[in-house]
Order: C-alpha cells, then structure tokens, then sequence
C-alpha cells in the first residue's frame, strides 16, 4: 500500500511507517508538495495534515475533489481541531487528533486493501 504523507511533522510518517512492512510512504512537507506528487503520481491513501506551511491541507483537500470528486474514503485527516466540527466541513471519514487514532486508522486502511 503506497500512502501519501502531507505533514510538516516527520513524526506522523514514521508512525504510518511504523504500522506494517506492506506500507510504502512517501512524504510532502507542505501543500504544493503534495500537489505536485498528486499530479505526478498514485497513492493508496493519503495522510494530511489541515495545518500546512505554503498550502493548506484545505486546499489539497479542494484539489482532490476536482480531481477525483467528493467521495474521498482513503484519507485520514491529522488535526488539532474539533473532530466533529472539522468531518462536517471536510466530508471525510477519518479524523486523527493522536498518534494511537492514526495507527489505528492506517491499519484499517492497510486491512481493506
């Protein structure tokens, strides 16, 4: 599984790394990065962060529902902010706030696939 990982934190790349050998991580340290990557190649699923220096995970989050359409079920959202208030407004099923829900939620991700 080739995951994506948009986080200025090197720590959350290791922690996706971290869950299984069958995992392949890449990692974009802010959102023209991870544009540039989208544009230039495929991804299982993606890892991004809300809080990024040059783009915001909100604006590649903006690209990838003109890319790919509304239904974005391999991504998993790292925030700080209100869980609920934040699934709301970006429609996505995986919200982390903690290493132990990103861990968790990457190996959902690596058992459906």
């Amino acid at each position: 599984m080739k995951i994506l990982v948009v986080d200025d934190n090197p720590k959350h790349a290791q922690t996706v790394e971290s869950v299984g050998a069958q995992i392949c991580v890449e990692c974009a340290t802010d959102g023209w990065d991870a544009i540039e990557k989208l544009e230039n190649d495929s991804y299982d699923a993606i890892v991004i962060d809300t809080d990024l220096p040059r783009h915001s995970g909100f604006g590649v989050l903006t690209y990838l529902r003109e890319e790919i359409g509304d239904d974005l079920p391999n991504v998993i959202v790292i925030t700080s902010s209100d869980r609920v208030e934040l699934q709301r407004k970006l429609q996505v099923q995986v919200i982390a706030k903690t290493d132990e829900d990103l861990t968790e939620a990457v190996r959902l991700l690596a058992h459906r696939s």
